[in-house]
């Protein structure tokens, strides 16, 4: 038995025991302190880092390879490399992820109120109240919950009923202040916005970073450790942030979170599985089955259960979005909604920027979707100093007067460099002769590194990860097109959806070969335009109407089997 000793970010010190033979990482993780490691723990990101302050850890070649000798002499170990075999004591930094820039903001269209309310006079008579409110249909329990006010002796006569998408949500009077909580479950982060029902207002919004990150940066490597027993611990890491994320929003907002009584959630297949605890044996591989794409509608017992503190009705209804394919999730749906592109009479396109890139097209009623595995380089992953959307992260980079000038997030001290600031650096190292149109560096380059700030430099490497996610998109979306028979002119808009593409400068994204030039002036950007959707829904009157409707005119396109996807990923890898 192993005594570890970690003193946290915050000051505090923990003490766990274990008797394991699992990687520091791990026994972290079962002890519930977080540390992100979007490789998935295979000693190839760096980002679960710590020191050790006593005891032994043996120097690992993956240690060898990210820390330099002062840092290893130091103490600096890769959690996930190092495995006790002692007591040891370990200092843990504080990552910067709590500080995480999530895009929660979105192109808000126009929407009904949240709720439709009527007055209502019940009867005391033979007939149940159920049936005087609704003959033809059967009520569920949290209805039922609701009906049984009725019978309040000390209140009058007079209620006001509010339904939501036909439901009855709420028995009181017309001053009952109800609200609504929508939902983006990100791969990276998660979003929610609080709604006044009455208003159709957001008055509360919150983000954070997911932190499932600590098994993996990727669907993938998700999917992997869900398979791999850690199902129920993936779903309850995203359930306790749900739960805490609400309790931000309500103390931020100042109001009473038992007045919420509608949920709405959107996100890809594979987190909402998680999410809901389904097992995603079949999740990642050929063909790719889900449990389920349909709208799931549970309560928040049945998501929440009652080992976490919550001061939400446990009946509270939970509307989990519906999706259209395995790669094309609730998250897209909802994104679709929010910009109605289903409605477009012309040529219009879609593109949801990060990980996975999801991409639609509408054309003549129907809307094309597909996806592509572009990688992590969009979010700083898999580049040496890379990092999120962090304060200080490197967002824009400028070539001017002989070096390259830096702007961070936040204008703090750099600490890495984000995926936009990636995009730029590339851009502005090809236009000024630093990068070839191979992506080889040019002789200006000294020692095969471009030294950005204090520490953080853009290597060879970085190059060839921005290549391949580049080329994923860009082949995409001309393998879309091609499989339409469109052309980029026909295109009269282009929605660009997610953090990255907020926070992207689009001259660079042309000048990679990102987007293409001719559909620079009909861009769009649009934020997070998936939990936009979750708001539309939660405003509208016909919201699960829509959703089918958008769903029955969607028809998945594979770009793994496309051989022109594939003879264009090749050429696109270049800039050129």
């Amino acid at each position: 038995m192993s005594t570890i000793t970690i003193n946290l970010p915050d000051n505090n010190v923990r003490k766990i025991n274990t008797g394991s033979d699992a990687s520091l990482l791990k026994c972290l993780q079962d002890a519930g302190i977080y540390l992100p490691a979007i490789c998935g723990g295979k000693g190839t990101c760096g980002k679960c880092k710590l020191k050790l302050l006593s005891g032994s850890l043996p120097v690992t070649l993956a240690d060898d390879a990210y820390f330099s000798e002062e840092e290893l002499d130091a103490g600096w170990r890769l959690s996930c490399m190092a495995f006790p075999a002692g007591d040891i004591a370990v200092q843990i930094l504080e990552s910067g992820e709590n500080q995480f820039t999530a895009v929660d903001s979105f192109e808000q269209q126009e929407a009904d109120q949240g709720v439709l309310s009527e007055l209502f006079t019940p009867q005391k008579d033979a007939l149940s109240f159920a049936r005087q409110l609704e003959p033809d249909r059967l009520l569920s329990l949290p209805e039922l919950l609701e009906v049984s006010k009725l019978n309040d002796p000390s209140r009058d006569n007079n209620f006001s009923i509010y339904r939501k998408h036909g439901k009855i949500i709420r028995i009181g009077d017309a001053s009952e202040a109800l609200y609504a909580v929508a939902i983006d479950i990100g791969t990276t982060t998660l979003g929610f916005a609080l709604l006044d029902l009455h208003s159709g207002k957001i008055i509360s919004r919150y983000s954070a970073v997911n932190k499932q990150r600590e098994s993996g940066g990727d669907v993938i490597s998700r999917i992997q450790k869900a398979n791999d027993g850690g199902l129920l611990l993936l779903s309850g890491s995203v359930r306790k942030q749900i739960a805490e994320g609400i309790n931000e929003l309500c103390a931020s907002a100042a109001v009473e979170a038992g007045n919420i009584c509608k949920i709405a959630i959107a996100g890809n297949t594979t987190m909402l599985h998680l999410l809901l605890g389904l097992s995603c044996q079949t999740l990642g591989n050929v063909p790719f089955t889900p449990v389920t794409l349909d709208m799931v509608l549970v309560n928040w017992r049945e998501i929440i259960g009652s080992d976490l503190s919550s001061p939400l009705d446990s009946g509270c209804e939970i509307a989990i979005l519906p999706g259209i394919s395995t790669y094309v999730g609730a998250d897209i749906t909802s994104g679709l909604y929010s910009t109605e592109l289903h409605k477009h009479e012309g040529a219009a396109a879609f593109i949801d920027i990060g990980t996975n890139g999801e991409m639609a097209l509408v054309h003549n009623g129907k809307i094309i979707c597909t996806a592509t595995a572009a990688g992590p380089a969009f979010e700083g992953g898999n580049i040496l100093c890379g990092t999120g959307s962090v304060p200080g992260a490197i967002s824009k980079v400028k070539f001017q007067d002989g070096v390259f000038v830096v702007n961070t997030i936040k204008d703090q001290p750099p600490v890495g460099i984000c995926g936009s600031g990636v995009v730029d650096m590339v851009y502005q190292g090809l236009k000024h002769g630093y990068i070839k149109p191979s992506g080889r560096f040019t002789e200006k380059v000294q020692d095969n590194t471009i030294i950005l700030a204090k520490d953080i430099v853009f290597c060879q490497k970085d190059v060839r990860e921005l290549q391949l996610g580049k080329s994923a998109i860009r082949s995409g979306l001309d393998a879309l097109l091609n499989h339409t028979g469109l052309n980029y002119d026909e295109i009269t808009t282009l929605y660009i959806a997610g953090g990255f593409g907020f926070n992207l400068d689009m001259e660079s994204a042309v000048g990679i070969g990102l987007i293409p030039p001719a559909l620079l002036p009909k861009v769009s950007l649009i934020g997070n335009s998936a939990l936009g959707g979750a708001v539309r829904y939660l405003l509208s009157t016909d919201g699960n109407a829509v959703l089918s409707q958008i769903i029955k005119q969607s028809e998945e396109f594979s770009l793994p089997t496309d051989k022109y996807f594939t003879q264009h990923f090749l050429s696109n890898v270049n800039f050129e």
